[in-house]
């Protein structure tokens, strides 16, 4: 069912058109992901969809009772609260329905042979229990988790937090109130990687419609269901989720090139044919003919492909096989240890990710390696050749007084003028941009500066502190190429997914004052990462028991050994019955896959292969738990 519409949408800007004749429709079950660079508008038609600004023509209507939530309406927090007193704010009509509620349970117990006032009751309660009445209070409590809000802050007062936290307890606040549709802008900023893959999980499950704009792919990717770009003054729909849409898009643009190619070559042979006989007297007709019908030809416009950013790294030497190597580093400031224990080795061509949650030391693991901070224990060895280029987060390293022009010329003042302006230009910065100084720049130009700056230092050893922030999908979409290109080595942190997934080969995650190592990219750090909380939740479950002579086992001691050896059959008996069935499932899909009609068809091929990897999957942890349970078991013999 539609919910929503916006109908020949149009934004100017005095003379300026943003976009126009954007017309589009919202389903219940929406899950959309707006896309488009930087600058085109996308916040601005999320303004017009929740009615803060008004569009210069078109109208975006909503149908009777859908509520819009939209996170830069919920800001205003009361900061005289405490963070529970304002989550249950949002159930205040709630709260209030209970208290009537436990009223009438008074009255029904003073007059408990009133018929009429039982049935109210009944009713009331019925309505109640639907709203949410008896379990608003865990929702809050599994958001407020989710959004690593643990219960020994619930009664801090709001007016305490930071201006990050505040930030994150505005999501929190909108999500409790559950919109019809609900529209977010960014909402994957700063959140750590947990944060993500909780709030990614929920999303999935909302029971309203959902509009996103977002410069995450992994997150559109698992999200959405349909993707509008917003390009060039219009909005273009495509179905499906953010890979989807890239592969659709590059097919489109290459039919529009070929259409195009194609029409020109014609043109071109119309009018030499024109040329040619429009003088002579037996031809003339003919070509004032062919001219009319070229003049009413629809033209073709060639596609519209955005000057992107061209970034290239490459070094000027290379490095030795070991890069670098920590054994038993702990890192930290002199009143605080931040990780210890931690060991790992770098080899020369190695994209390494350091992962884990904000604050928990993974930027201060990258300035100990620059020297910036002394190691409060271990070692670090350098390895030979090398030269490290360091990418800041906080974009410090620049001058904000220097003019974009003179921070590259002051680095390499031989170059040419026009070099440098010519490399600029290849950043997207253009002449007015390149007078700036840096501190008129925006977030996105510094990041590009700073890139600019790094590439021509031409070091083989780069370290990257979350580089993709306050860049567009475009610019990532280059910087993630260049890197993998790059022939060097790479130990980046980061909490973009798909950036990590397209380019890591091991996996630092750090938490809890530990660094683990994981070799392969983000989704084989996923997989590991279940599969230890699965034989976890069964080692937690049955706890291995030590060989002990039965003859000395007290009564007691008897009693919780059989007990033990009994939930232990029970797992191994579950096990083998789930092994039992994930086979049968795999070997009716590879059944179907083998059907000439449909291996030859990828559009069903496709799916049934994503089902058997699935299923393959699940079957290999059954195994391991099997294995577990076996061996646990064989401890007791």
């Amino acid at each position: 069912m539609i919910i929503a519409q916006g109908h020949d949408l149009e934004q100017q800007f005095g003379a300026n058109t943003l976009f126009k004749n954007v017309t589009f429709s919202i389903d219940s079950n929406a899950r959309i992901g707006l896309v488009g660079p930087n600058g085109v508008g996308k916040t601005t038609l999320l303004k017009i969809m929740t009615g803060e600004q008004e569009p210069t023509h078109g109208e975006f209507t909503v149908n009777k009772g859908i509520d819009v939530g939209y996170i830069a309406q919920e800001n205003a927090l009361n900061e005289d609260k405490t963070i529970w007193d304002e989550m249950e704010s949002v159930f205040a009509p709630l709260i209030k329905e209970a208290k009537s509620l436990t009223h009438m349970q008074e009255q029904i117990a003073e007059h408990p042979e009133d018929q009429e006032l039982l049935k109210q009751y009944d009713q009331k309660q019925f309505a109640f229990e639907q709203k949410g009445g008896y379990t608003y209070q865990s929702d809050i409590k599994s958001i407020l988790n989710g959004f690593k809000f643990p219960e020994n802050t619930w009664q801090k007062k709001i007016g305490s937090l930071s201006g990050g936290e505040k930030t994150r307890l505005a999501f929190v606040k909108l999500l409790l109130r559950k919109p019809a549709l609900l529209l977010l802008d960014e909402p994957t900023n700063y959140l750590d990687l947990d944060t993500l893959d909780w709030l990614e999980g929920f999303l999935k499950n909302y029971s309203g419609a959902i509009l996103v704009v977002s410069h995450d792919q992994y997150f559109l990717d698992h999200l959405a269901t349909q993707i509008f770009e917003l390009q060039f003054g219009k909005l273009t729909p495509f179905k499906g989720n953010y890979s989807a849409y890239v592969m659709q898009r590059e097919q489109r643009d290459k039919d529009q090139e070929a259409a195009y190619e194609k029409q020109q070559a014609e043109i071109k042979k119309d009018e030499e044919f024109i040329q040619k006989n429009l003088v002579r007297a037996t031809t003339t007709k003919r070509a004032q003919s062919r001219r009319k019908k070229l003049e009413k030809i629809e033209r073709i416009k060639p596609p519209k492909h955005k000057n992107k950013v061209r970034i290239h790294f490459n070094s000027e030497r290379p490095s030795g096989k070991e890069v670098l190597i920590l054994n038993d580093l702990t890192i930290g400031y002199p009143d605080k240890t931040m990780v210890s224990d931690i060991s790992f080795q770098i080899n020369k061509g190695d994209r390494v990710a350091i992962i884990g949650p904000n604050g928990i030391g993974k930027s201060t693991l990258l300035k100990t390696i620059m020297k910036q901070l002394q190691p409060k224990g271990g070692s670090i060895k350098y390895g030979a050749s090398l030269d490290i280029g360091y990418y800041d987060q906080e974009l410090q390293r620049l001058d904000p007084s220097k003019t974009v022009l003179d921070t590259v010329w002051d680095r390499h003042k031989t170059m040419p003028e026009r070099d440098v302006r010519s490399i600029l230009a290849s950043f997207l910065f253009t002449a007015k941009d390149i007078d700036k100084t840096v501190g008129q720049l925006s977030g996105g130009q510094k990041a590009r500066l700073t890139l600019t700056v790094l590439s021509l230092e031409h070091d083989n050893f780069l370290l990257m502190d979350e580089p993709t922030n306050h860049l567009d999908i475009e610019a990532k979409e280059v910087l993630e190429k260049a890197l993998k290109d790059f022939d060097g080595t790479l130990l980046f942190v980061s909490h973009d997914r798909y950036f990590i997934n397209q380019l890591a080969n091991k996996i630092v995650s750090v938490r809890n004052g530990h660094a683990k190592i994981y070799n392969g990219n983000y989704s084989y750090y996923l997989d590991e990462k279940a599969k230890q909380e699965i034989a976890a939740s069964l080692s937690t479950e049955v706890q291995p028991t030590k060989q002990v002579s039965q003859q000395k086992l007290s009564y007691q001691e008897q009693k919780q050994r059989d007990s033990q050896k009994r939930k232990l059959q029970r797992a191994i008996d579950q096990a083998e019955q789930k092994i039992e069935e994930l086979e049968e499932q795999e070997q009716s899909i590879q059944n179907e896959m083998a059907n000439p009609d449909i291996a030859s068809n990828f559009d069903k091929l496709g799916p049934l292969q994503e089902q058997l990897s699935d299923v393959q999957k699940q079957l290999d942890d059954a195994n391991n738990a099997w294995e577990k349970a076996i061996e646990e078991m064989d401890n007791f013999e």
